[in-house]
């Protein structure tokens, strides 16, 4: 009986509806940092996986088990810093269909990454992978990957929050400052200055009565 082999070839317009599929797929396993990170409708990412095709710095491939899709992997040609003048190949994305995992459908995906860099004679690789990814960080750090460098993440909002720069927060402060304005109390000093000559005016009165009988 003859092994399964899993074939690659590089991803068309034609093969759309089932890059629609494994997308699907890599929302689901990548949780909620995939789904913040590519909030994008199905209609989008038929527009954006249509611009990736024509665009040659990028290349999709998909990979097949038994003849029928098993995963795909979107590769850019890129630099990953813009005071260098190295480039890289970033893989943006790799999924396995959950039903052919474990059967050598990642290794052929990443075969074709190393490709994709020999033709390009790059010398590197990149990947990014979420923190709640474990299985996959340890399939990559298997094949050779190593930390450059952690990436974080922060939304406007929560930034601004921590730097103590959000508008709301301002104009609420703002708000604050003018109505203690408005109501300022008196100073203390002022206070006792009152208050004394108040308490002296009684001792002067009765003085004054005496001298007129």
């Amino acid at each position: 009986m003859s092994r399964s082999q899993v074939v690659t070839r590089t991803a068309t317009v034609d093969d759309i509806p089932v890059m629609l599929e494994l997308w699907d797929e890599l929302r689901q396993v990548g949780g909620r940092g995939e789904r913040a990170n590519n909030p994008v409708s199905t209609v989008e990412v038929r527009d954006r996986l249509t611009q990736i095709i024509e665009n040659p710095s990028y290349r999709i491939v998909i990979a097949c088990f038994d003849a029928a899709p098993a995963g795909m992997i979107v590769l850019q040609a890129t630099r990953p810093d813009p005071f260098t003048d190295a480039r890289v190949v970033n893989v943006a994305h790799l999924v396995v269909s959950k039903n052919t995992q474990h059967k050598g459908v990642g290794r052929a995906l990443l075969t074709a990454a190393a490709d994709f860099a020999s033709e390009r004679r790059l010398d590197q690789v990149s990947v990014s992978v979420y923190p709640s990814l474990r299985e996959a960080s340890r399939f990559f750090a298997r094949l050779g990957f190593t930390p450059a460098a952690t990436r974080r993440v922060a939304s406007l909002s929560v930034l601004r929050r921590r730097l103590g720069v959000d508008p709301a927060t301002a104009a609420m402060g703002e708000a604050i400052r003018r109505r203690t304005r408005l109501i300022r109390p008196v100073p203390v000093q002022r206070a006792r200055r009152k208050v004394t000559e108040t308490e002296e005016l009684p001792k002067e009165r009765p003085a004054r009565r005496a001298a007129a009988r």
